[in-house]
């Protein structure tokens, strides 16, 4: 299990476990409030409550659990190539059961414990009869239907924006510019010309949308964001302690060529050769700030990621699949114990005045 996924399963448990608490408490008060009404006390109000809390509680974590690990393990990688619309029906339909069939065990073991009855008691089944014929039942299931989907909602909404993303523009990180220290990778199709042409439009982003796909689990692994896809190239960004650590820029890359090779044959079967990338990488300040009103999104300036594009235009030309800067270079720890960094010089890019330090990297061979 990736950190990511960790915290996807935990936020979708919390939030279910904070709906089931605050739907006892409504309950709860509306009972307590219906019998003030009419004169009725109940002596055991108090204790019945805490019951219930304790049993929704318990129901939700068990139940709870078991949906979002299905969600976040299952769903996520069943249904992430199929229409939108279709995946929200299914996944309507099967939670929709799901939230019965825990309304259900919720209700019945409730009725145990307020009655004190065995559990296959004749009132037991009345009670559990009259409150499957009552309004209520379906009032508890719009109520957990909303509340189940609103928090899948949530989840989709934060993985169309990208990973952290979401957080950062519900608190308001970057209404203002900020300054950051960044690692930008420009990840860019070798021939994408000579494919585009040999495929056709239509097969050739069937293409593109397969590799995108591809990198997907690396870039959860690898703890990157994507900040843009620009036709055949994607740009990925990374916080610079993200980045740095494990040096997950650079083995961002190699992971990504393993996953295309391990696809080897749908590649080779359905477009006749296996894609290849090349990268270029490099670190420093940049401002990020929110943009756009109609659409808004985050937006990185500044020289850091000029000089990153730059360095990936400049692959084809020293032949290399992968270079870096310099400033990159000097903040990544033991790089050399799985890779071979050889400089290719000190290159004046193009647009830029100064000079930059650029080094080609690749993978050590094992033996």
């Amino acid at each position: 299990m990736t950190k990511n996924q960790f915290h996807k399963i935990l936020f979708l448990l919390v939030y279910w476990i904070v709906a089931a608490i605050f739907y006892v408490f409504l309950e709860m008060a509306i009972e307590g409030y219906t019998a003030a009404i009419y004169g009725i006390y109940n002596l055991n109000y108090k204790y019945n409550f805490f019951r219930v809390l304790i049993i929704a509680t318990s129901v939700v974590v068990a139940g709870g659990l078991g949906l979002a690990i299905f969600e976040i393990f299952f769903f996520n990688n069943l249904f992430r190539k199929l229409p939108f619309g279709k995946v929200l029906i299914i996944k309507t339909a099967f939670y929709f059961i799901s939230i019965f069939i825990l309304t259900s065990v919720a209700t019945y073991v409730s009725l145990i414990y307020i009655l004190n009855k065995s559990p296959l008691h004749i009132a037991i089944f009345e009670r559990y009869i009259f409150f499957l014929k009552s309004p209520k039942v379906w009032a508890l299931m719009l109520y957990w239907s909303f509340v189940v989907m609103s928090a899948l909602f949530v989840l989709s909404i934060s993985e169309k924006l990208g990973q952290g993303i979401l957080l950062n523009y519900l608190i308001g990180k970057y209404h203002r510019p900020q300054e950051e220290n960044r690692i930008f990778m420009f990840l860019d199709l070798i021939s994408s010309t000579e494919y585009a042409e040999k495929l056709g439009h239509k097969k050739y982003s069937m293409l593109i949308q397969d590799c995108y796909s591809d990198l997907t689990d690396v870039v959860i692994k690898c703890h990157a964001q994507i900040y843009q896809y620009v036709g055949d190239e994607v740009v990925l960004t990374w916080e610079s302690k993200k980045g740095i650590k494990n040096n997950n820029c650079i083995n961002a890359f190699f992971e990504f060529e393993k996953t295309l090779k391990n696809r080897e044959e749908h590649y080779k079967n359905v477009y006749g050769f296996v894609p290849q990338f090349k990268a270029g990488l490099n670190y420093g300040l940049v401002t990020v700030a929110e943009v756009g009103e109609m659409k808004k999104e985050l937006a990185y300036h500044g020289d850091a990621i000029n000089t990153a594009a730059r360095i990936r235009s400049n692959c084809n030309f020293y032949n290399k699949k992968v270079l870096i800067s310099a400033d990159l270079l000097s903040v990544l720890h033991d790089i050399d114990e799985d890779y071979v960094i050889e400089s290719v010089g000190i290159c004046a890019l193009k647009g830029k005045k100064n000079m930059v330090g650029v080094f080609s990297v690749e993978l050590k061979e094992t033996i």
